[in-house]
């Protein structure tokens, strides 16, 4: 497992750009994806430290994602959602769960509170 490779999956292209580059800037590599059709393959290929995902997306939807990991991967899951009334769905499987609107800066201290901060920003001092 990569320490501080994420799974983000959000079908929002501005809003997951905005996740992205605000998680890059504390050192963490972001994988993107549109939708969580490929999650196996991804998680895989990448092996993320934690995946983030949306829950309501065109084609594959978050929950569908998160069920297709379990029996096969133990990662952290952080859920984001617009429908606050689809959350519940997800908080058996999911390790935290938050509604949007949800700011990039409430998003990294989410990943800092399940894995920490990555290395490099602790040794920068960032």
């Amino acid at each position: 497992m990569a320490e501080n490779t994420l799974l983000l999956i959000e079908d929002d292209v501005p809003l997951r750009e905005y996740y992205s580059l605000s998680l890059e800037a504390r050192h963490y590599a972001v994988v993107q994806a549109d939708n969580s059709g490929d999650i196996l393959s991804l998680v895989e290929k990448y092996h993320p430290a934690l995946i983030i995902t949306d829950l309501v997306m065109p084609d594959h939807d978050g929950l569908e994602g998160i069920f297709k990991l379990i029996g096969h991967f133990k990662i952290p899951v952080i859920v984001v959602s617009a429908y606050p009334e689809f959350i519940p769905l997800s908080k058996p499987v999911a390790t935290a769960t938050y509604v949007k609107p949800l700011s990039a800066r409430e998003l990294v201290h989410a990943v800092e509170k399940i894995l920490g901060p990555p290395p490099q920003a602790v040794q920068t001092g960032k």
